[in-house]
């Protein structure tokens, strides 16, 4: 079955407020297997409104509209929709009196503009509110459904999550498309992870992988095209596939963050942690503070952005400052043997670069990072070269920082050589 959805609201067509609604039904569709092919944003225009709800049902078994269901004098979403379909609006006296009730819990009377989302177009059927006072519905036209929900998200993710998912599953996913798996991998680019793979998704007809880049890491998604029992069951082979294929590249599954993986073996092996960071300007610790139940395995961490601080707090010497310069890996070795020292962990991480977009040379590029190791038994350091932005640059320096504590943990630690199935 085939799904559009539209996102009506001036504010979203000009960029003043981003759109968060459809990112969020695409989800929780493809969790119950219907995919959605196609995502619009309409302004607040009757006409526009009623041409691309004709052109989605045109296009699709399911469209799904949120925004403009208000009681203002843009909020056009009921007009275009009776409009696209030539019915009329009806006044539904259940949901006005509903209206009049919320009102009346907190003292007021209802204004009469409010009134506006008691109208319907005819044969609608109204989804109640859990809260505020604009109703979804549902209309039918022909084979096709349109639901219509709020535009403010927590209304409509209550609404969706509550109200529409279940009637949706028993209606449409029994013998949908399937979205079984994300596998999520760090260490290299999104091009080195397709040479590893595209030998695996050329072999199936029935299969869509998808290749997704973020910022220090790489996503594949597998959506298997069959009936659930059989998407099930090739999602799987492939998966086996893919980890086997791409090693300990792979860190997690579906929701599963970096931080939370690291985490995941700090706490298995009783090691304590520390950071010492320059360049990230504390991005590392707050992701590895981002997990809940870090206080078990994080000890704490230092900014040491000045040289001053980096001498004072964890012991650089002054020599290794003016001779190998703040980026240099003498100083992050001394950066994380120092922090190990003196915030007495198992093991500590450092980073110092240049995040940019100003601060590099010739012999010294914008991006240019290194980071630190230290445990009891010794350190080692790696250098790498990131580009993009400055903030990217600081979240790329504080991922491979997460991962090479993970590789070193599973080298060291673990007896399996770093399965992470």
């Amino acid at each position: 079955m085939r799904c559009e959805i539209l996102t009506i609201g001036t504010e979203l067509t000009l960029g003043l407020v981003n759109d968060i609604n459809a990112p969020y039904i695409s989800k929780a569709l493809s969790d119950i297997g219907i995919l959605c092919d196609r995502k619009s944003s309409i302004p607040d225009d009757i006409e526009k409104i009623s041409a691309a709800v004709k052109e989605a049902i045109s296009r699709s078994g399911i469209t799904i509209i949120t925004g403009g269901l208000g009681s203002t004098h843009d909020d056009l979403t009921r007009e275009g929709i009776a409009k696209a379909l030539s019915r009329e609006l009806v006044m539904q006296p259940m949901l006005a009196a509903m209206i009049e009730q919320r009102f009346k819990r907190i003292g007021n009377t209802a204004p009469e503009a409010m009134h506006r989302q008691a109208y319907l177009p005819q044969g609608a059927e109204p989804i109640q509110a859990m809260q505020g006072t604009a109703p979804g519905f549902i209309i039918r036209d022909g084979g096709k459904v349109i639901i219509v929900l709020p535009g403010v998200p927590t209304e409509m993710q209550q609404m969706l999550d509550f109200r529409v998912i279940q009637l949706l599953k028993e209606e449409f996913s029994k013998n949908s498309v399937l979205r079984i798996r994300c596998i999520k991998t760090t260490g290299e680019s999104e091009l080195v992870i397709e040479e590893k793979i595209e030998n695996i998704f050329k072999k199936y007809d029935n299969l869509s992988i998808s290749i997704l880049p973020h910022p220090g890491e790489v996503h594949i998604q597998i959506v298997a095209k069959e009936n659930p029992e059989k998407a099930e069951n090739l999602a799987k082979t492939v998966e086996g596939e893919i980890v086997e294929a791409l090693g300990e590249l792979v860190f997690g599954f579906d929701q599963e963050t970096l931080a939370e993986a690291v985490g995941m073996l700090l706490k298995k092996h009783k090691l304590k942690l520390a950071t010492v960071e320059s360049c990230t300007g504390g991005s590392l610790s707050d992701q590895v503070t981002s997990v809940s139940g870090s206080s078990d395995y994080f000890q704490g961490g230092m900014v040491t952005y000045s040289n001053e601080l980096k001498i004072k707090l964890v012991g650089v010497s002054r020599e290794d400052l003016l001779k190998y310069g703040a980026v240099s890996a003498p100083v992050a070795l001394a950066m994380a043997e120092g922090g190990r020292h003196v915030m007495r962990v198992d093991v500590a991480l450092s980073v110092t670069g240049i995040a940019g977009p100003k601060g590099g040379t010739e012999e010294k590029n914008v991006g240019l990072v290194f980071i630190g190791l230290a445990w009891s038994e010794g350190s080692y350091c790696e250098r790498f070269q990131f580009s993009g932005k400055r903030s990217e640059i600081k979240i790329r320096s504080s991922t491979a920082a997460l991962n090479m504590l993970r590789l070193f943990i599973m080298e060291k630690f673990e007896e399996t050589g770093g399965d992470v199935s």
